[in-house]
């Protein structure tokens, strides 16, 4: 066990995890909706996909690099029409007063959305890439091929760090569910809704320009 890759690993979680995006608002509004629980619950299939991610990239798999270089066109188009169709449904919920109280959705929301967020998460093409990118980048500091037991511990690095991440996201927003309005949330459903076909459409148009271009 090697504490200083592993927190390099952490490192390297959070800053993939970080960013702003249409997994970051699912889990915000999952969160919002049935607290720290139901937040995780979206974070996992997250978390799942960037554990794979991170696997594929730390044992150096690069068939799967070459594959997804071949069929980026295929993944890119799922993911930009599925992140449409949530940005739609998102922004078309109206929320009612009683859905500010935090509730349990049931076994079948959490893992409808946990699927939606590590479909989301696989279907990005520059999360793989960009797993890649990182563990090539950070080849001498991480030093993988060194011993068998590196590459384990950047991939317990990468998911503590997106535990470390997803739990503070989540705990935040429960925690500053008591100042949201209905209308609050409405709004933010709109917004988020707008955000999250925005980043679908912004994938297809670039496959339209890169194709026509």
């Amino acid at each position: 066990m090697d504490p200083e890759l592993i927190a390099i690993g952490v490192a390297i979680g959070i800053a993939v995890t970080a960013p702003l995006g249409p997994v970051n608002l699912t889990v915000i509004r999952a969160a919002l909706r049935a607290g720290m629980g139901g937040g995780m619950a979206a974070a996992s299939g997250s978390m799942a996909g960037d554990a794979l991610f991170a696997t594929l990239a730390a044992y150096g798999v690069r068939w799967v690099e070459d594959w997804v270089h071949a069929h980026s066109t295929v993944i890119q188009i799922a993911g930009g029409l599925l992140l449409i169709f949530i940005g739609i449904r998102t922004a078309m919920h109206h929320v009612k007063d009683a859905e500010l109280s935090l509730s349990d959705l049931g076994r079948g929301a959490y893992v409808r959305k946990s699927l939606t967020c590590l479909f989301l998460t696989i279907t990005n093409p520059g999360a793989l890439l960009g797993f890649f990118a990182i563990f090539s980048g950070l080849g001498g500091v991480l030093d993988l091929g060194s011993v068998p037991y590196r590459p384990l511990n950047a991939i317990v690095g990468v998911i503590l760090g997106t535990l470390i991440w997803w739990s503070f996201v989540t705990y935040l927003v429960t925690h500053i569910k008591g100042r949201v309005t209905s209308y609050t949330l409405v709004r933010l459903n709109i917004w988020a809704g707008v955000a999250i076909a925005v980043f679908g459409i912004v994938i297809l148009g670039n496959l339209v320009l890169s194709y026509f271009g």
